[in-house]
């Protein structure tokens, strides 16, 4: 289509230059947010990762510390 109006023509590229910052920003925020899940993914696997490493740590120090009553002191 060739458009012969000058008005006619701004307001096109306006138009076009309005929608391509407004997708523009669109694609930065859905990439946001898609960064947004994954750290908080990565957030709940640490914490996941971190319980279980204090449970072990918990019965590993009772059971190596654990007092030995049974031996006779001569």
């Amino acid at each position: 289509i060739v458009v012969t109006d000058a008005s006619l023509t701004y307001r096109v590229y306006k138009d076009f230059k309005d929608h391509s910052t407004t997708k523009r920003g669109r694609r930065i925020q859905r990439e946001c947010e898609l960064c947004s899940v994954l750290q908080d993914a990565f957030l709940v696997v640490v914490a996941i990762l971190f319980f279980v490493l204090c449970i072990y740590a918990f019965f590993y120090l009772n059971l190596s510390t654990e007092l030995n009553l049974d031996v006779d002191s001569d």
